[in-house]
């Protein structure tokens, strides 16, 4: 064969191979964006491998009026627990009857639901109901001679009761004996009467409600009858007039009276899986704190396994004092000017490098982070949750500056002018409704009226990087960009007028409630008028506020993202109520929580949060053009993504930025960002320099602080390994910040690099190379981008994570991360240091220079028809697979 024959044909093979690719992708992303979101999946917490089954109780069989074989009660992870979620699930139960979804709290209510199932953590793994967190009976003391504690002593004053929001769940059994429900589980920060710590199991109880008479009621000396004759007959309402005992989720309770609680049937039919507990700080031995650092709170999970493992570590201990309240922009202030408490600063974002700093500093990264759109939404005809949305940048823009008319209603004769004409809310956004639609399959709620409930996102108050990331990416979208600006979308919505960025400039790193207006007011009423006729839009007065109207909507939470998460758990919203005044306070009281069943809240929150308390995340749009939600896969996909900013080393994802590896990745994430220690390499004692050299070098070994899990050390759910650039750039910072000449432990890694299939193009300081990555098997070609030095004639900054796109292989090289003492990687110093990203030029050129040796072999070994090459792409290797905390 020719070589002009040989190239036609490997021509004509990669038209025929990329034909297949291409319409595969096409068919895969239709299905994709026409398939409808899953509204009536439930929430799953993801298992682990110290996931347990045992066996549940024998089936109670209301037909024969007979018990049938066990069940089984699975719960997710019992190991390592910190305050999270688990899925508790079971098969083999009695089938709830009433329906098959209940409104906790909302008529007609359990009581027409007989066969529930409840969900207690407890203290202890043999629990008494005493020792059962949010049952009638938790924290009494049992009378003398009493089984498991019932026929408890009378309620003294001050009884212990729970000390934390009350976390028992109720549920039902499908018809098929199946059910299910994620539940938090509180460590003894929340619940210290619980006291679930390192040292301390506790213990899940599952009990369904078989029915019954624990209260006697066909007894003559109304003593309890759990299984004799007649037990049942009080079961559900419909067998005997006031019969319920199988329809109670919260147990009658005689106590005092020297009656059984109206539990004391069902306890009997309750399994019981032990649970214990990971190490907290507190749990580290008191000593002299090795490292004060702060800053970051989207990273506080993360660093809490870090430290306690750090602390905990039998060869290298080291003690980590974290003050995760501190956000970036003041920990980073702290840091530069040398603050007690900030030896070392996290952060997502560098420092102006321009700005002094006390001592010379550089970047670690230590893993990836990433910002989670969560929302607790419920179908209000089925009240089942929904799981999944898609949102865009516009959306997003749209909920951040109170463009949705809430206060519209029926028959209104006036309307907020900065809003006027836009719709209610979010669910009746066209733009919405067509990105999210139903099929038919379910509802998204309906927009409320001026009682109805908030849907503005539940967010953090203060200057944070988080808002600064999120509303940077926002003004990268040209659509949202133009919404901002005042140009209505395609169905005539507009900007709230007080946003517009001609007055309220994007991006910013606080988000502060812009609009307080409301409906005309008449000036001798105080009452809202309409303008075309002057009459009372609201005759009556019941509301006194119209003409502030949109200051009750949206207030920003100025406790943290642990605050955020409450919110979000309890379906509170975090409005004002407009229309009427606390008659004990004299002021507006704050909107109430939405019940289980028919909520409709947003909050905007870190993924490690998101990961460990399961809850529903938005997929959002890429530059790709792909709706992508915040797994480990899709974070790690973007990490690859990253450019370096040339003046301080740090990366970030090119948002808005064509012919980047970003620009054509399908699977990335594009709310994913890298978290950094600013750390100081001078300026410190050599102790203080060790210690923190050697707690970085831990949390960013692949065999501890990069490994997905959940044990002390490890890395948390929610945030993923960094990637081989980030590798090498800790491995450089880490030796810079070591003392000279001092030992230290070294850090292994894994990693190769892409094939090199192009020409790089250049386009004014811009470098572009094509490069071939594959992902999930499925070669494609993306782009390597680098950075032009002043002289133009090489690369001198700027290489970009894309660089890395090669999957990391367990079998790969070995390189080590100690560092080179003459390869320092300092960023700033006391007169804002220039040199650092010069420092990186080595290592970097080394990488290019590996990458371009390999290519032209590899190349040839891999084009050769039907030679070598092409029985080794024939081979199919298998692939590891990753999630969160996996």
């Amino acid at each position: 064969m020719s070589p002009r024959e040989a190239g036609a044909r490997r021509r004509k093979g990669l038209r025929a191979y990329s034909v297949a690719v291409f319409a595969w992708t096409v068919t895969f992303m239709t299905a994709l964006v026409l398939l409808p979101p899953g509204a009536h999946t439930t929430a799953v917490a993801h298992a682990d491998a110290t996931s347990v089954t045992v066996q549940g109780p024998p089936v109670w069989l209301p037909a024969t009026q007979t018990t049938g074989p066990d069940g089984t009660v699975t719960v997710s992870q019992t190991q390592n627990l910190v305050d999270q979620v688990v899925h508790v699930s079971w098969t083999g139960f009695t089938p709830s009857t009433g329906g098959s979804y209940v409104v906790v709290g909302a008529a007609p209510g359990w009581n027409t639901v007989a066969y529930p199932v409840v969900v207690y953590e407890c203290k202890g793994t043999n629990p008494k109901i005493t020792d059962c967190y949010g049952s009638n009976h938790y924290g009494q003391t049992a009378a003398p001679g009493t089984v498991d504690g019932f026929e408890q002593n009378a309620v003294a004053t001050g009884l212990n009761a729970p000390d934390f929001p009350n976390n028992e769940l109720a549920a039902v059994t499908n018809g098929d004996g199946t059910g299910s429900l994620d539940f938090e589980v509180y460590t003894a920060s929340q619940s210290p009467t619980l006291g679930c710590d390192a040292t301390h199991q506790c213990s899940i109880v599952v009990e369904p409600n078989y029915g019954g008479d624990p209260l006697g009621n066909g007894t003559p000396d109304f003593s309890p009858n759990c299984n004799g004759p007649h037990a049942h007959d009080f079961d559900v309402p419909s067998s005997v007039q006031g019969g319920n005992e199988a329809s109670d989720v919260t147990f009658d309770s005689l106590d005092g009276l020297n009656f059984s609680g109206g539990e004391q049937c069902a306890w009997q039919n309750r399994t019981v899986v032990p649970i214990s507990f990971a190490p907290v700080p507190g749990a580290c031995a008191a000593s002299a704190t090795g490292i004060s650092a702060e800053g970051m709170p989207m990273l506080d999970r993360a660093l809490t396994q870090w430290v306690v493992g750090s602390c905990l570590a039998g060869n290298n201990p080291v003690t980590v004092n974290y003050a995760s309240g501190l956000t970036e922009p003041q920990a980073r202030t702290d840091f530069l000017t040398g603050g007690p408490g900030a030896d070392v600063a996290f952060t997502s974002l560098p420092a102006d490098p321009a700005a002094s700093s006390a001592r010379p500093y550089t970047y670690v990264p230590l893993a990836n982070d990433g910002i989670a759109i969560t929302f607790a939404v419920d179908d209000p005809v089925t009240h089942l949750p929904i799981r999944n949305m898609k949102l865009n940048a516009r959306l997003l823009a749209k909920l951040l500056t109170q463009s949705y008319d809430l206060e519209a209603f029926t028959g209104q004769k006036a309307d907020v002018q900065s809003v006027a004409g836009n719709p209610t809310c979010l669910y009746n956004d066209p733009e919405f409704l067509a990105l999210n639609p139903t099929g038919g399959a379910f509802s998204w709620p309906v927009c409320p009226g001026l009682s109805g409930p908030d849907t503005l996102p539940i967010v953090m108050g203060g200057k944070t990087d988080m808002v600064h990331q999120l509303t940077t990416w926002i003004m990268s979208d040209k659509n949202a960009r133009d919404f901002l600006s005042g140009t209505p979308d395609q169905w005539g919505m507009h900007v709230d007028t007080k946003y517009r960025t001609s007055v309220y400039p994007y991006p910013i790193d606080n988000l502060v409630p812009q609009d307080s207006t409301g409906e005309p007011i008449d000036p001798t009423t105080g009452r809202a008028i309409d303008p075309a006729t002057g009459q009372p839009v609201d005759p009556q007065g019941t509301s006194r506020d119209y003409g502030v109207l949109k200051s009750f909507e949206w207030n920003p939470i100025q406790d943290g993202l642990d605050d955020v998460l409450r919110h979000l758990l309890a379906a509170t919203p975090t409005c004002v109520g407009a229309g009427y005044l606390s008659n004990v306070t004299g002021g507006h009281p704050k909107c109430a929580a939405e019940n289980l069943g028919s909520r409709g809240v947003i909050a905007i929150m870190d993924t490690g949060r998101a990961a460990a308390f399961s809850l529903p995340t938005a997929s959002l749009l890429n530059d790709a053009g792909s709706y992508v939600s915040p797994t480990a896969p899709g974070m790690a996909s973007a990490a690859l993504d990253y450019v370096t900013d040339p003046k301080t080393g740090t990366q970030s994802l090119p948002w808005g930025v064509a012919h980047t590896a970003y620009a054509g990745d399908t699977a990335a994430y594009p709310l994913t960002m890298p978290a950094y220690a600013m750390a100081p390499t001078s300026g410190v004692s050599d102790a203080k320099a060790t210690h923190i050299a050697d707690f970085l070098a831990a949390v960013t070994d692949n065999r501890s602080g990069q490994s997905p899990g959940t044990a002390p050390g490890q890395l948390a759910p929610g945030y993923v390994a960094n990637t081989p650039t980030q590798e090498n750039q800790a491995g450089v910072a880490i030796a810079a910040i070591r003392p000279k000449g001092g030992p230290g432990p070294t850090t292994t890694v894994t990693g190769s690099g892409p094939t090199v299939t192009g020409s790089p193009t250049t386009s004014g300081s811009l470098v572009v190379t094509p490069v071939t990555v594959t992902k999930n098997g499925t070669p494609s070609v993306s782009y390597l981008t680098s950075t032009l030095g002043a002289g133009g004639g090489g690369v001198t900054s700027g290489l970009t994570g894309s660089s890395s796109k090669g999957a990391v292989s367990s079998s790969g090289p070995v390189r080590s991360l100690g560092g080179s003492t003459t390869a320092a990687a300092a960023v700033g110093n006391a007169t804002a240091d220039k040199a650092g990203p010069g420092r990186l030029v080595l290592p970097i050129l080394l990488v290019i220079g590996l990458v371009l040796v390999a290519a032209g072999p590899a190349a040839l070994f891999l084009s050769a028809p039907g030679g070598l090459g092409a029985r080794v792409r024939g081979l199919r290797l298998p692939r590891p697979k990753r999630r969160f905390g996996k």
